[in-house]
C-alpha cells in the first residue's frame, strides 16, 4: 500500500462494493479517510453505485367495499416497511419526531433521505401544512404555501425535486432541496418553486408550464416511477415531471383495446417495474395490461392477462368478481394489489414481470 499512489488508491476505493463497506474502508487508517473524504471521490462512487433502498412509507390508509366502491374504513400515520426486515429496523424511520406525531401527515413524495408531507386544515387559514423531513436525521423544516396561494387556487400537488449540487456531489438534502408545485387559478396551470439553498437560504419562483392544459382537460395525477411525475389530460396526453431537473415534457398513451382511458380514467396508472423503469398499466374489468417505454419515449404493450382465469385457483375466488373492474389497493416496485368490488373484501396482488399473481394481506396505501 506505500507505495500505491493517492490515484490508484482511489480506482480501488471506488470499487468497493457498498456504502456501509465504504465506511469501514474509512476506518483503516488516515490516509484511506482523506480519499474518502474527499469530495470529488464521493462524486465519483455516487456515480458508480445507486443507494441501497432501506425500505418504503406507505400512508396506511385501509380499505373496506361496498356497494359504491371503496370507502376509507380507517386513519393511522405513515408506515415503514423495511426491504429487509432481518437488516434494517423501521424504528430508525420512525416519524414521531414531525410537530403534534406523525398520526394526521400523509407522506407526498419522497427523494434520497427525505420524506415531502402535507397535513390538511392545519396551516394559516386553514391552508394545508407543508413540510420536508429526513427521517434518519429526525429533522424536519416548514415550507410556507406558494406566493398568493388561497382557497381559491385548485391544488394539484406538491413534489420534491432535485436541488443545487453540494460539495460533496450531493443533489438534494436538507440543505439543498426544492419542492415544486402545482396549482390552477382559475383555468390556467401554474407552477412555483421553493428552493432552500446551503445556509438555510430560501427563496421561490414561479416556473413556466407550458405542458399543462386547461383545469377542464386535467384528469388525474398517475403516479411516480423512475423518479418522476406522471399527469393525465383528456386525449390520452401524458406530461411529466423530470424529479431530477424539474422540467417538464409531455407524450402520448398507447390506444388501448379495452376501453376508452377519457372515459374509465380511474382505471389505470403508473408505478414502476423492478428494472426501475416506469410502467402504465390499465384494468377493465377482466383485463389487466401492462405497458412499457422505449427510449422514444413510445408506450407499448408488454404483458397482458386475463384475471378471471388468474386468479381462479386463489383461496376465496368466484367469478362475479371481475363482472365490474377492480380497484387498485397498493402500488409498489414490480407489484400492484388489487381488490374487487365484492363483500367480503378480497385483495391479490399481480406481478408485473411474471404476471403471476397470489393472494394479498389486504390494503397498504400508496407505497413511496
Amino acid at each position: 500500500m506505500d507505495v500505491m499512489s493517492d490515484d490508484a488508491l482511489g480506482l480501488v476505493l471506488e470499487r468497493v462494493g457498498s456504502h456501509v463497506s465504504l465506511i469501514r474502508a474509512a476506518a483503516v487508517c488516515r490516509r484511506w479517510r482523506r480519499a474518502v473524504a474527499d469530495a470529488a471521490f464521493l462524486r465519483r462512487f455516487r456515480s458508480l453505485h445507486a443507494p441501497p433502498v432501506a425500505g418504503y412509507f406507505h400512508n396506511g390508509s385501509q380499505y373496506r367495499s361496498s356497494v359504491m366502491g371503496a370507502e376509507a374504513k380507517s386513519r393511522h400515520g405513515p408506515v415503514f416497511v423495511p426491504s429487509s426486515p432481518s437488516l434494517v429496523d423501521a424504528r430508525h424511520f420512525s416519524l414521531d419526531f414531525l410537530p403534534n406525531g406523525a398520526g394526521s401527515w400523509n407522506v407526498q413524495d419522497s427523494r434520497g433521505s427525505l420524506l415531502q408531507m402535507d397535513r390538511a386544515g392545519i396551516g394559516a387559514g386553514g391552508l394545508p401544512a407543508w413540510l420536508v423531513c429526513e427521517p434518519l436525521t429526525r429533522r424536519y423544516t416548514m415550507v410556507p404555501p406558494p406566493p398568493d396561494f388561497d382557497e381559491s387556487c385548485y391544488f394539484l400537488g406538491s413534489f420534491l425535486i432535485d436541488g443545487d449540487t453540494d460539495k460533496a456531489g450531493g443533489c438534494i438534502g436538507m440543505s439543498n432541496f426544492r419542492v415544486l408545485y402545482m396549482l390552477y387559478r382559475g383555468l390556467a396551470g401554474q407552477a412555483a418553486v421553493f428552493t432552500m439553498g446551503e445556509s438555510g437560504f430560501t427563496s421561490w419562483s414561479e416556473k413556466s408550464v407550458d405542458y399543462i392544459a386547461t383545469r377542464s382537460q386535467f384528469e388525474c395525477c398517475l403516479g411516480h416511477a423512475g423518479g418522476s411525475w406522471f399527469f393525465y389530460f383528456r386525449g390520452r396526453t401524458l406530461v411529466i415531471l423530470d424529479g431530477s431537473t424539474g422540467e417538464f415534457s409531455c407524450s402520448q398513451l398507447p390506444i388501448t383495446e379495452t376501453q376508452d382511458l377519457d372515459l374509465y380514467c380511474y382505471n389505470f396508472c403508473i408505478t414502476v417495474g423492478r428494472d426501475s423503469k416506469p410502467r402504465f398499466f390499465t384494468v377493465f374489468g377482466d383485463s389487466f395490461e401492462v405497458f412499457m417505454r422505449l427510449c422514444s419515449g413510445e408506450w407499448v404493450l408488454e404483458k397482458r392477462v386475463m384475471l378471471s382465469e388468474a386468479t381462479r385457483s386463489l383461496p376465496g375466488y368466484h367469478p362475479s368478481f371481475f363482472s365490474r373492474s377492480p380497484f387498485v389497493s397498493t402500488l409498489g416496485v414490480g407489484f400492484i394489489i388489487l381488490a374487487p368490488r365484492s363483500e367480503p373484501l378480497w385483495t391479490f396482488s399481480v406481478d408485473l414481470e411474471t404476471m403471476e399473481v397470489s393472494p394479498a394481506a389486504g390494503d397498504m396505501g400508496l407505497m413511496v
